[in-house]
């Protein structure tokens, strides 16, 4: 799937992690019950998932409601747990080199490479401590809930594997309430911060 959706689109890879999530969570039984649970048009769009591909934002809003109600109805946790799945399998290539690497310097990362699995949308990354910053996501021509909560899981799950500790986040403004922007605030604590984050790596 590729240029033949209008609006915007993503990569197949964030659909890969959630239903990697809920085979190893909940069953391979729940895949089946999620896509099936599915209009017929989602159904055919998500037959052979590339994880390279573009899909409709539209598509991946519509799994998740889907899933919650069919898997975990009432816990909207789920959401940010789909987030964490999509922080472990695009940042497995870290492996035991997690713990060298910078928050402020993958965050920055992070923002610069938005753009590679979103087709819409400005990300940017502001550092505001020692061990703290902010992710600004602006200019989303579409906007949920589900998505916003996503990004709190992926955000706080990449934080996490970097330092080893608890993270704090808390999304400060949000499109979806009016405001120009999604602003995630995130501060840590861990292995970086006992040995001083040069902020640079």
């Amino acid at each position: 799937m590729n240029d033949e959706f209008d609006g915007p689109r993503l990569r197949g890879q964030l659909f890969v992690a959630r239903l990697e999530y809920l085979r190893r969570y909940h069953g391979a039984e729940s895949v089946a019950k999620v896509l099936g649970s599915l209009s017929e048009s989602d159904q055919e769009l998500l037959k052979g998932l590339d994880g390279s591909a573009w899909y409709p934002f539209g598509a991946l809003v519509r799994f998740d409601k889907a899933a919650a109600k069919a898997v975990v109805p009432g816990d909207t946790g789920i959401f940010e747990r789909f987030g964490a799945a999509s922080s472990r399998i695009r940042n497995e290539w870290l492996g035991e080199h997690a713990a060298l690497v910078s928050p402020h310097a993958f965050l920055s990362r992070v923002a610069d490479e938005h753009r590679r699995y979103h087709t819409f949308g400005r990300v940017i990354y502001r550092r505001t401590g020692f061990t703290e910053g902010e992710i600004v996501c602006s200019e989303y021509p579409e906007v949920d809930e589900t998505f916003c909560l996503g990004a709190r899981g992926y955000l706080r799950g990449t934080v996490e594997l970097l330092t080893s500790g608890p993270v704090s986040i808390e999304e400060r403004h949000c499109q979806g309430r009016g405001d120009p922007a999604c602003i995630f605030w995130l501060r840590w604590t861990g292995a970086q911060e006992a040995r001083g984050d040069p902020g640079s790596r």
